[in-house]
């Protein structure tokens, strides 16, 4: 009779995070920049993100809300999931420049 013993060992995978031109990832957040004209942060603004999973996200401002260049706009649970909760997402923040060029 003819015995193989095989020893048994880890297996260690190395990944590499790819950048995506859009989304910058910090921790479990997602980051996307928008650029706003003046008539839009003013006035109020709506627009469609696609987001990494090819879904289509609809931001809009809330009514009589200002946006002043450099702020943020938080979505919960549309970041990534975290670790060890696969069903806890962070948030998807949107930095919003404003455009004062006006034509």
């Amino acid at each position: 009779m003819f015995c193989i013993r095989i020893v048994t060992g880890d297996i260690v995978f190395v990944l590499q995070q790819k950048e995506h031109p859009e989304f910058k990832r910090k921790g479990d957040d997602l980051f996307v920049e928008h650029t706003l004209s003046l008539t839009e942060a003013l006035c109020g603004f709506k627009f469609a993100l696609t987001h990494l999973d090819g879904r289509q996200l609809f931001i809009k401002s809330n009514p009589g809300e200002v946006v002043k260049p450099d702020s943020y706009k938080a979505i919960n649970d549309e970041g990534m999931p975290m670790y060890q909760r696969p069903f806890m997402k962070g948030k998807l923040y949107t930095h919003f420049t404003v455009d004062f060029l006006i034509l």
